[in-house]
């Protein structure tokens, strides 16, 4: 299983555009780029790092205890997306901007290095485990 991952033959990269959006759709990268940190990056990082390490200390503590509820809250906060590689890259993400977070007590520190490995997952093709579009009904 291993090993199937590895060398992609298990299919989860399969057909990964690896570099098409900022190639192909240079505009859409660029929104990607401007817009993502502020609508998505600072709401979610306001919710799942602050309002849970401060709301929730007394019964947490501010230790490794919040860092894995505030991880475990990211990672199925991606559900949605209907991906286990969503919810498992977005699991060790999570545990990531925690742990910044509460070593740096820094929502700009945790928001921007949040943006950047999200801006890198859209460039190098992984945009589609977190992001579908709205569909018309």
């Amino acid at each position: 299983m291993v090993g199937e991952w590895i060398d992609g033959s298990s299919g989860w990269w399969e057909g990964r555009r690896t570099s098409g959006v900022p190639r192909e759709a240079p505009l859409i990268w660029v929104a990607v780029v401007v817009l993502y940190p502020l609508v998505s990056v600072y709401p979610q990082e306001l919710i799942l790092r602050v309002f849970l390490f401060h709301r929730y200390a007394p019964l947490l503590s501010a230790g490794s205890l919040a860092v894995a509820a505030s991880a475990a809250a990211f990672g199925f906060a991606h559900v949605i997306f209907g991906s286990v590689w969503s919810v498992l890259l977005t699991l060790l993400g999570g545990g990531l901007f925690a742990w910044r977070y509460r070593r740096t007590r820094s929502l700009l520190a945790a928001s921007v290095e949040h943006a950047l490995y999200g801006v890198l997952a859209f460039t190098i093709g992984l945009g589609d485990l977190f992001y579908h579009g709205a569909t018309a009904g």
